[in-house]
């Protein structure tokens, strides 16, 4: 079955990079697969999902909830934040220059950090 369901992910995420628009009718079995194979392709269907959504924002929020979501998800995986960085990065930039909406996600349960004051 993991090997079935790779496969199945893998060619989800292979529609959802070609056609963005075909996320909403992917998603949630999509999402289920993603907990049940290898690593790198559950981080490639993520990423998809992320990348749809920056295509075609369902609402405001929608974006930063799945970019926050896909980093605290792999904050502790360094090759993994490598490969979603980017996204941040393009997010940031369509924020800035009006083509995606500029929300502030409160995220819970989050790692408290060293620093001190933040």
């Amino acid at each position: 079955m993991p090997a079935d369901a790779e496969a199945r992910l893998t060619a989800l995420a292979e529609r959802v990079e070609a056609d963005p628009t075909v996320l909403a009718g992917e998603r949630e079995a999509g999402d289920r697969l993603a907990d049940t194979v290898a690593a790198a392709s559950a981080l490639r269907w993520r990423i998809a999902v992320v990348r749809a959504l920056i295509a075609a924002p369902p609402d405001s929020d929608a974006v930063r909830e799945a970019y926050g979501e896909l980093v605290d998800r792999y904050r502790d995986d360094a090759k993994s934040l490598a490969l979603i960085k980017p996204l941040g990065d393009e997010i940031r930039r369509r924020e800035s220059d009006g083509s995606l909406p500029s929300t502030l996600v409160a995220r819970s349960n989050r790692r408290k950090t060293t620093k001190q004051g933040f």
